[in-house]
């Protein structure tokens, strides 16, 4: 009788520059893992030099069958086996976080940022955007954010939005309260990132004091920030899908 697999042998790696990625053979491909490790390996160099970070963090990928939320703790970050094969895994959005953790900024920001983060890589063509829960990333997401708060489940989380705190739910409900929550911190930060620039949006993130740090280097406060941004929203056309109905299978 044949012994059954060890659970290491049942695992693939691969390691391209500063990159590592687990894998499970029996789920993905060696060609398809290999393929992976080379967008993230593009990945964080751009991300690296957007933010003017050396060029020494070294990355672990673990990419998992059962994973369902894509994670990141401290260097290493686990995503979905799926995602991955079908080039939907917010890869560049978890290498954002590692790179950018933020500490002492509310979620609105650190979430937003890795959305804007995340859709500016896409555009310059290095890497792919996930598409989680906008229709068009950082082209799309301020007419996605203005549907929202068109609904009534946007304006349940609104009050999360340039504010302090986590909208309950967030990590259990994708679909009525992690989608409008990412979306509309996402447009507040791209709305930032284009009012006061990128570099003054990437000074926040090693603050110590969020709030006063904000007033001091953008001039506004984050009430007075959110109030500009929503009425720069275009207004949602009718009729038109709300992008929670689209991308929610996970984050």
């Amino acid at each position: 009788m044949a012994k059954p697999a060890k659970p290491e042998a049942a695992r693939g790696v691969v390691r391209r520059g500063r990159i590592t990625v687990r894998y499970e053979r029996s789920a993905l491909s060696a060609e398809h893992a290999t393929a992976f490790a080379a967008l993230a390996a593009q990945g964080l160099r751009e991300l690296e030099r957007i933010a003017g970070l050396p060029a020494r963090i070294r990355l672990r990928f673990e990419l998992r069958s059962k994973t369902r939320i894509s994670t990141a703790r401290g260097r290493t970050i686990e995503l979905s086996t799926y995602r991955v094969a079908s080039r939907s895994a917010p890869y560049l959005h978890e290498i954002a976080h590692v790179l950018l953790p933020c500490p002492h900024a509310p979620p609105w920001f650190s979430e937003g940022l890795a959305c804007y983060l995340e859709g500016a890589l896409s555009e310059r063509g290095c890497g792919y955007d996930a598409h989680l829960f906008t229709q068009d990333g950082n082209r799309g997401v301020d007419a996605d954010a203005a549907r929202w708060i068109g609904d009534p489940r946007g304006q349940k989380v609104l009050p999360f939005v340039g504010t302090r705190g986590m909208p309950p739910g967030i990590a259990t409900d994708r679909h009525n309260v992690a989608a409008p929550f990412y979306v509309l911190s996402h447009s507040l930060v791209k709305f930032l990132a284009v009012q006061a620039g990128l570099p003054s949006v990437l000074r926040l993130t090693r603050t110590g004091n969020f709030s006063r740090a904000l007033r001091h280097i953008t001039g506004n406060t984050s009430a007075l920030w959110r109030s500009v941004w929503e009425k720069s929203l275009p207004h949602p056309a009718a009729g038109r899908q709300s992008s929670s109905n689209r991308n929610t299978r996970g984050g």
